[in-house]
């Protein structure tokens, strides 16, 4: 979390960039700007970076498991979750659930 708070505007706006462009596999269930269709999945958009970040490396190690996000968390590098973290969590200005 102090890793992205340290970060200058122009390296965090290149990591959220960089998740969208990764974000493809998420809009089916989590959505289409983060925002979730179906109740039964959470909005991601708007969220804590650091707790995205927690909760993808969970379901990669197998310490959280979900029938669909564990086997997409497990093909992601670390990389690949802090630029997934840092774009869903620059979504949250104006969106409203």
């Amino acid at each position: 979390m102090l890793v992205l708070a340290s970060l200058s505007p122009a390296i965090a706006d290149e990591r959220a960039e960089l998740g969208a462009q990764k974000a493809g596999q998420c809009v089916a269930c989590h959505g289409i700007q983060g925002l979730a269709p179906n109740p039964t999945f959470p909005h991601l958009a708007g969220q804590n970076a650091a707790y995205l970040e927690s909760q993808l490396r969970h379901f990669r190690s197998g310490e959280r498991y979900h029938p669909l996000m564990t086997p997409v968390a497990e093909t992601l590098s670390d990389q690949d979750i802090d630029e997934l973290a840092a774009y869903y969590s620059s979504l949250g200005e104006g969106n409203t659930w």
